[in-house]
């Protein structure tokens, strides 16, 4: 141990409880398979040895893996700063080729000697692809783009401490098919991998925010700004708090570059630009104002608004230079009442009497506007990459339609987010959506609650909620398809036990084909011992299906886990896939062994994993809860 020795050590200094080692070596029956000069590493904080992870796996897209993450700074023997990782990663895969990457997060209160909270990662993976992609029922041998693929991703952001935040990113990919192939959960939940610069700064109630983008990925719909800049106010008291003032103003000389058609024969077969990709570009420059005069009349609150735009694009979808005006009045109104009861008391639900609690809410305006919103380019893009993707295929799978054809208006995404009254905000994420529109918003938010812990310890807490919300428009058939009732959605959970909890939501569009889903489920959570969910969602519109998903996180023993998840569709498609996973935990290793089958690829696969029990990874995670350190719970 560096600096002394054990009979000196202090607790209380157990962040300096060093190790260094020389000439290492790893043996494998007595034959030594791997040495390094020197290594050292911090006990307490990270003690894990060279390699952070190994896996070994088999599967028809990839073919045979081998999977290693290295620790870098222990392999140059150099102590790390506090809170910061850089690990590589090799990966052999026999079918692809050989792939190589790093990683490197860091989190500090300084940042090149200047104080700041600064944070960030770098992210970067490659390989010389030699094989085809599978990504899914029709596309299961296309041919790459590119040979040499890969992507370098990151993210800097630090606050000075005098309230400015810096944020940098970078967001670079080979070819429009990588993310889906090799980073399959970041392409369908994570945001888009962008290169941009934004400088921002909290003024009380406002802000102001300096940004640039830059596109490096031509084959991805993305808007570059050469610079945009815009200003907030939101909550603004005037007039002695008799109004509050909401304002958010913007300019920038924007491009709006449009994805470029595939390469390949397979996705150029179902790939056509949406109605809104047009190559445009110019200055935009818009200033949306609210003014509202809140009042308290009795247990009602009433908030009567006016809103007001004025917006200017250089270049609309025909290129041509356009102004816009926007006038909008409404009412919005809040009436919250209750019923408390403390003599309820129920041993099977768990019940120390109950609180009912409601808030009826409405929101009605009337708007109109100079210019149709069909007639604009989307400088702020609704949806990410990956929807966008997909929306040019469903116009062939779904939807039945061809080349240089458009979905009809009822699903089209810019329509979507009009009936939802995108355009009653100030801080709307798209200032494109916007137009002629009168429309009553009403919600009924509900809480049935009631205590629970022990005796002079309880605590409140939601045992059921169920919120609901319609939207009505009296010019049905201007504004929502000859349909008076517009969007409608639920939201429920019933929270039976502090760990069991049953949970459904449903959306619905009355017209013709319109979208109507539900879901119902059950979830059950026993920390640290398992974790299992069970769930029905049937989907109806344009598309139809049901699917039964599960999921279940299960520790047998000391020493055992099961994990196990299986997704069926109960209409035509079928069987959608499975995973089940055997997790042995080892007084150092987690070491895995599982079995996977992706029916739309047709992917049969299995992989064996090696990972310290130091390291948080989903192999030791139990119910939304790690898996203890050895001997933190008494001899093991």
């Amino acid at each position: 141990f560096s600096g002394g020795n054990f009979a000196d050590f202090d607790p209380t200094q157990i962040d300096q409880l060093q190790v260094t080692s020389e000439s290492s070596q790893i043996f494998v029956g007595g034959v030594p398979i791997f040495r390094w000069p020197t290594f050292t590493a911090n006990l307490a904080r990270n003690p894990s040895l060279y390699l952070d992870r190994i896996g070994i796996g088999s599967d028809s897209v990839f073919g045979q893996q081998l999977l290693t993450r290295w620790n870098n700074f222990q392999l140059l023997g150099i102590t790390p700063a506090q809170d910061t990782r850089w690990t590589t990663t090799l990966d052999y895969l026999s079918d692809r080729g050989l792939g190589f990457g790093s990683d490197f997060e860091y989190k500090s209160d300084s940042f090149f000697g200047r104080p700041a909270l600064s944070s960030g990662f770098l992210h970067s993976w490659f390989i010389n692809d030699e094989g085809l992609d599978n990504l899914g029922e029709d596309r299961r041998a296309v041919e790459p783009e590119e040979s040499f693929r890969g992507r370098a991703y990151g993210r800097h952001r630090h606050i000075t401490p005098f309230g400015m935040e810096l944020t940098a990113e970078l967001g670079w990919i080979s070819d429009r098919n990588f993310l889906e192939q090799y980073y399959e959960q970041e392409w369908d939940q994570d945001k888009d991998q962008e290169t941009r610069l934004d400088l921002k700064q909290y003024t009380g109630s406002g802000s102001w925010s300096v940004s640039g983008n830059l596109r490096l990925n031509d084959f991805f719909t993305q808007t570059e700004w050469w610079p945009r800049v815009d200003h907030y106010e939101l909550g603004r008291a005037l007039w002695g708090n008799r109004l509050t003032w909401y304002e958010h103003s913007h300019i920038g000389y924007g491009r709006l570059r449009t994805a470029e058609a595939p390469t390949n024969s397979v996705d150029m077969m179902k790939w056509d630009p949406l109605a809104w990709e047009r190559e445009v570009e110019g200055i935009r420059a818009a200033s949306r104002q609210e003014i509202d005069m809140p009042l308290q009349l009795g247990a009602m609150k009433l908030v009567p608004y006016l809103l007001g735009e004025a917006a200017h694009w250089q270049q609309d979808l025909d290129q041509n230079e356009v102004t816009r005006l926007l006038g909008q009045a409404g009412v919005r109104a809040s009436l919250p009442w209750w019923r408390v009861d403390p003599t309820v008391r129920n041993e099977l639900f768990n019940l120390n009497g109950l609180a009912h609690k409601l808030v009826l809410e409405s929101d009605f305006f009337y708007a109109d506007a100079t210019e149709d919103y069909e007639n604009l380019p989307l400088y702020d893009a609704l949806d990410d990459d990956a929807v966008e993707f997909f929306r040019r295929r469903l116009l062939f799978d779904t939807f039945g339609l061809g080349f240089g054809d458009d979905v009809a208006l009822r699903h089209d995404e810019r329509n979507f987010a009009l009936r939802s009254g995108m355009q009653r905000y100030v801080a709307a994420p798209s200032t494109e959506i916007a137009d002629d529109l009168m429309m009553l918003q009403l919600r009924l938010r509900q809480r049935i609650q009631t205590k629970r812990g022990l005796p002079g310890r309880e605590r409140i807490v939601d045992w059921f909620t169920f919120d609901i919300e319609s939207t009505w428009f009296p010019r049905s058939d201007r504004d929502n398809f000859g349909q008076e009732v517009g969007p409608t959605t639920y939201d429920m959970k019933w929270h039976v036990g502090d760990r069991t909890t049953i949970l459904s939501d449903g959306y619905f569009d009355f017209f013709g084909e319109g979208l109507r889903t539900a879901s119902l489920g059950l979830a059950l959570s026993r920390p640290g011992r398992s974790q299992y969910y069970i769930g029905l969602r049937s989907i109806e519109g344009p598309l139809s299906s049901n699917v039964l998903t599960s999921s279940l996180t299960y520790r047998m023993s000391p020493k055992w886990i099961w994990n196990y998840g299986s997704s069926i569709d109960l209409s035509g498609t079928g069987n959608i896939g499975q995973r089940a996973q055997l997790v042995r935990i080892g007084e150092s290793l987690l070491v895995a062994f599982g079995a996977y089958y992706d029916a739309s690829r047709d992917n049969l696969g299995l992989r064996f994993d090696i990972t310290p029990r130091f390291i948080r990874s989903k192999l030791g995670m139990i119910g939304g809860r790690p898996i203890p350190p050895v001997g933190a719970y008494g001899l093991e």
